[in-house]
């Protein structure tokens, strides 16, 4: 540990070397010769991945090529691209681009990967693209992975209806989820928050294995998932309507609005409103499939930009959603008791802003001060049979990063300071639970580049939290380019996270195990260290590419949730002994024939903590998991067809020995498969798509254990390794007005 802090602090004050530079300014001629600055231009060195663009005066730097003499392109839309002979370093050029030729209109098809994994990025990132999330129903970001192998998604219970996610055999909590590099889904939305995103908000989705940057913060251990979200100014839709349906009652609907005020400023207004109002018990154990929901959701985005130093973006969201599930016949009442029949509630409200501003220097195109903040109030109800809570949290963040270049742009640097402010009120049964957490921060960055072949970035921070003292994050990302297709990374890095046990252990409600807390429950931390190699090659005369990353997480720290000592007992304790996860991942995509996009991937993970002085597998993780996508287009996309299919191996379950002869579960639960299916056929201004989910109607035999007695010592509704819901037929359709 010592060793990694030593280096990073080495390397981020370490003395760069000079280099020299190609330094210019382009213009654009218009149709009667007048001359204009081009900001945003195209400037590269040709063959390679290294370039800038141009800033608001039409003005560039960029780091000298190796070679001479060199090829520098300069290209813009709507003007001849540029080719220019540099053979000496440091010159300082002049470009006059002239105004393309009209051309006659004609349609391009081009093909683009629905996922990527970036070549030439310091951080091993995944990019999950708005094509790839239109191959299933992906009515909310829970559902937006299941054509992914990086992220997994299970329900936490068999009747709350909640979903969670993993990575790297990780709960979700361990993943840090952003809204455009800020933090999202945490504190009290940590449990139902993915379930709050609908799909069609989102344009890409940036995964992260492993620790990310430090400018984003401390609570990253596991990975990072990043949200971008559709943007005002890029929008050609100026009205995007989507409706879905399935034959359980599930209905949804999402309403965009785009509105360009003025070439400074556009808004786009988000809307969602989704219900399940059908009850169904197709296994017939007295209790609902899933819940009976309402759900509400608004959005809105302004950006702000001067086309010369200055942009702006602000967004407010609001949210209202209510669960009702449990058994079939319950009716709610305020004077709930053993002899009414069981039920769940939960009722959410959440209210939030964002602001990022940012300042850039056009004579610096590489300098540039940007300051985001944020708010939230989260307000959560619920109840599972006579077991009732409430929460509220109130949430402020702020971000300053300045970054600048040391000489050349090879050597880049990040400087900030962050403050995060959390104050929770809790109350579980007659126990009032309240904290306020406190965190002012600072952190560097640095990020060297070599040519496209090496690339370092090393970054630290240092918070002070109120409750818990001073704590570093060093973290550490190599890239090595072996050859232009052939990728190699390494990362270190250290992570810390409060817990929130009563939202982050919902599933425990559902059962009528006593909570015990013996202890004061210290933050978690952990050290994640990871190695990956991306491979591009030709296959059947077509593009394709093999990954292959293996990750360790070491916890220091860790809220140990023990189910195996009583199967009539949740024991919450920190963690006394070894607790790690082993994660070790291969996927391979290739195209056997034209239009047929075929994509692989198996999983192993080795996930173990120690339960009451024994180290045993985690509960609930298939040590096994394989993944095959097909994906079918023909012309234009006029049809597309998309078949997932995934096999999830044995997993441990907490030890039932010592429950009634009736109640007892075997040790591991069922090796499964699960096939998904969808068609789309897409119109001149809208598509519909068919889907469906589970298509072999795979489900947990009594997923419930004693449903014939919720309020008896035996009931428990979290024993869950496999789905709780059926077969599922859904219908939807896309209108799009530009």
């Amino acid at each position: 540990m010592n060793r990694l802090f030593y280096l990073i602090i080495l390397l981020l004050f370490a003395n760069s070397i000079d280099a020299q530079n190609i330094s210019g300014k382009v213009v654009g001629t218009d149709d009667k010769g007048k001359k204009e600055a081009l900001p945003g231009a195209n400037v590269y060195w040709l063959k390679t991945t290294i370039g800038t663009t141009t800033n608001m005066d039409g003005k560039f730097l960029l780091a000298n090529s190796d070679t001479a003499p060199a090829q520098l392109i300069i290209s813009m839309m709507g003007y001849l691209s540029d080719t220019i002979s540099i053979t000496q370093p440091n010159q300082v050029i002049d470009v006059v681009l002239k105004n393309s030729v009209s051309l006659t209109a004609v349609e391009v098809e081009a093909k683009q990967n629905s996922t990527l994994n970036k070549l030439f990025t310091p951080i091993n990132t995944e990019v999950i693209s708005g094509k790839e999330l239109l191959k299933a129903a992906c009515c909310n970001l829970s559902e937006s992975f299941s054509t992914n192998a990086s992220v997994d998604v299970a329900f936490t219970d068999a009747v709350s209806g909640a979903r969670k996610i993993q990575m790297l055999g990780l709960d979700g909590v361990y993943t840090q989820i952003l809204s455009e590099n800020m933090p999202m889904l945490r504190g009290l939305s940590a449990a139902y928050g993915i379930n709050y995103v609908p799909g069609t908000w989102i344009e890409n989705i940036l995964v992260t294995k492993g620790t990310g940057s430090v400018v984003n913060g401390y609570e990253s251990i596991s990975g990072q998932i990043n949200l971008e979200f559709l943007k005002p100014q890029e929008q050609k839709k100026r009205i995007f309507i989507n409706v879905y349906g399935n034959q359980k009652g599930r209905a949804e609907a999402n309403l965009h609005l785009a509105k360009k005020v003025n070439t400074k400023l556009a808004t786009l207004l988000f809307t969602h409103a989704s219900s399940n109002t059908m009850k169904q018990d197709m296994n017939k154990d007295g209790f609902l499939d899933m819940p009976l929901t309402q759900q509400y959701n608004v959005f809105n985005r302004w950006d702000f930009h001067n086309q010369k130093n200055f942009e702006a973006q602000f967004g407010v969201k609001g949210l209202y959603e209510t669960r009702q599930g449990g058994q079939t016949n319950f009716i709610y009442s305020p004077e709930r008791d053993s002899s009414n029949h069981y039920g769940i509630g939960i009722n959410t409200k959440s209210l939030e802003y964002f602001t990022k501003t940012g300042f850039m220097f056009p004579s610096k195109p590489y300098k540039s001060l940007g300051i985001q903040t944020s708010g939230k109030l989260h307000e959560q109800e619920m109840y599972f049979g006579l077991r009732n809570y409430t929460g509220v949290q109130k949430n402020f963040y702020a971000n300053v990063i300045f970054a600048n270049i040391v000489n050349t742009t090879d050597h880049k640097y990040k400087l900030g300071a962050s403050y995060l402010l959390d104050d929770y009120n809790e109350t579980f049964n007659d126990t009032a639970f309240a904290r306020t957490e406190s965190v002012p921060g600072v952190f560097a960055e640095y990020t060297y580049s070599y040519t496209e072949k090496f690339s370092l970035v090393a970054g630290i921070r240092a918070d002070y939290h109120n409750l818990h003292g001073l704590f570093y994050t060093p973290r550490l990302h190599l890239r090595w380019n072996a050859t232009k297709k052939t990728t190699l990374r390494l990362s270190g890095g250290r992570g810390f996270r409060t817990s929130n046990v009563f939202v982050e252990n919902q599933a425990v409600f559902a059962s009528s195990r006593q909570i015990v807390m013996n202890e004061k429950l210290n933050p978690e931390i952990a050290w994640n260290y990871g190695i990956s190699a991306n491979q591009q090659f030709k296959l059947f005369g077509n593009e394709a590419f093999i990954n292959l990353d293996f990750f360790r997480t070491d916890f220091e720290n860790q809220v140990i949730v023990d189910l195996d000592q009583s199967v009539n007992k949740v024991v919450f304790y920190n963690l006394k002994g070894k607790s790690y996860s082993h994660s070790l991942q291969v996927d391979m995509g290739f195209e056997p024939v034209e239009k047929l996009a075929i994509k692989l991937a198996y999983k192993w993970y080795d996930v173990k903590s120690t339960y009451n002085y024994e180290l045993m597998d985690k509960p609930y993780v298939p040590k096994h998991r394989v993944m095959m996508n097909l994906a079918y287009a023909t012309y234009m996309d006029i049809w597309k067809f998309d078949f997932t299919t995934n096999w999830l191996g044995q997993n441990r379950i907490p030890s039932t020995e010592l429950s009634p002869v009736q109640y007892k579960l075997p040790k591991y639960g069922k090796e499964y498969f699960l096939f998904n299916a969808q068609i789309t056929k897409k119109f001149r201004k809208f598509e519909t798509y068919l889907g469906c989910e589970n298509i072999l109607n795979y489900t947990q035999k009594n997923p419930i254990v004693a449903s014939e007695n919720p309020f008896g010592p035996n009931f428990d509704a979290s024993m869950i390794y496999a789905p709780v819901e059926g077969r599922i037929i859904y219908l939807g359709v896309r209108l799009e007005i530009k």
